[in-house]
């Protein structure tokens, strides 16, 4: 969804896609100790601790929910830049072949075709990849039977993809259907495919340091249970909506940059992986649509004449 496009109240309230749910236990249980703290100094007990609010300093904070959440937000960038170039490389590489490769009868029109499928079985292996996730029913669209059964057992499924591609084109050099120049160029191209994968498996295994992580959290629990004890004696009874609100905003981004930093789940802000690849299946299903014998009931037709005659 392109939320510039979409109602700025939709938006205040799409819950789904916000950090909320992620955080409201965590509000919650703030704002239960702000009321106790304000029961406390409502029974005369001295809960007022204004000095609390200088043991960690909001702009040391500030800054490190900063830095955290610019981070999670290079990694989730630069993830898109490697899926959009995956994307584009894999419908050049189909033109490529669509444009390039001779077809001299039926069979090599047939394996034309099935090697340009490959280009979108490639997408989906480097996304199941990502989510380390096994090799699924919507492959089988693309690949034959045995591929399958090859794909289910191979550890690393891109990069098997990539090997039966470079075959192809080993083969179609050797026929004389392409130059030395092609293959080289075309295997360069494949690579490349292969290294923005890689890319984005760097993003997906290597975390923020957990170190860095777990003292951001420790510094944000000091932080927000001391807030009651700032603001107690001034505010009474609405410390509690305060010490909510003040944590929500604070928790939140540290939740967002947790959310984003890892770019190629099923979470509602990840990147929408799925879409780019039913985006990229339309645009090599196009090219083949375009290309000069993009039916094989026009084959079929040519050979009957030839028969016929």
């Amino acid at each position: 969804m392109n939320y510039r496009q979409t109602s700025w109240f939709y938006l205040v309230f799409d819950f789904k896609s916000s950090v909320i749910p992620n955080i409201f236990m965590r509000v919650l249980v703030i704002m239960i100790f702000a009321l106790g703290v304000t029961i406390a100094q409502d029974h005369n007990l001295p809960m007022s601790q204004p000095i609390l609010g200088s043991i960690i300093p909001g702009i040391v904070l500030g800054l490190l929910l900063v830095f955290r959440t610019n981070t999670a937000y290079d990694r989730y960038w630069e993830g898109r830049k490697l899926i959009g170039l995956i994307a584009k490389n894999c419908s050049l590489m189909a033109k490529n072949i669509m444009v390039f490769v001779p077809e001299n009868n039926s069979e090599d029109y047939r394996k034309k075709i099935s090697h340009i499928k490959l280009l979108n079985a490639l997408f989906i292996a480097i996304k199941l990849q990502l989510r380390q996730e096994q090799v699924k029913e919507e492959i089988r669209n693309y690949i034959s039977e045995i591929q399958y059964l090859q794909l289910a057992r191979a550890k690393n499924m891109p990069l098997q993809i990539i090997k039966w591609l470079a075959t192809y084109f080993e083969e179609l050099t050797k026929n004389n259907s392409i130059d030395q120049l092609t293959l080289i160029n075309w295997n360069k191209q494949i690579e490349e495919i292969y290294i923005y994968f890689g890319g984005c498996e760097r993003i997906a295994s290597t975390p923020i340091p957990k170190a860095y992580s777990i003292h951001l959290k420790h510094l944000l629990i000091i932080y927000c249970f001391a807030i009651p004890f700032q603001f107690v004696a001034e505010l009474s009874w609405w410390t509690i909506p305060v010490a909510g609100i003040i944590s929500f905003a604070l928790l939140g981004v540290e939740a967002i940059g947790l959310e984003i930093e890892n770019p190629f789940g099923y979470d509602y802000n990840d990147l929408p992986l799925d879409n780019i690849g039913i985006k990229m299946t339309e645009d090599i299903q196009e090219i083949i649509n375009s290309g000069s014998f993009n039916n094989s009931e026009l084959w079929q037709g040519l050979v009957s004449l030839q028969q016929i005659t």
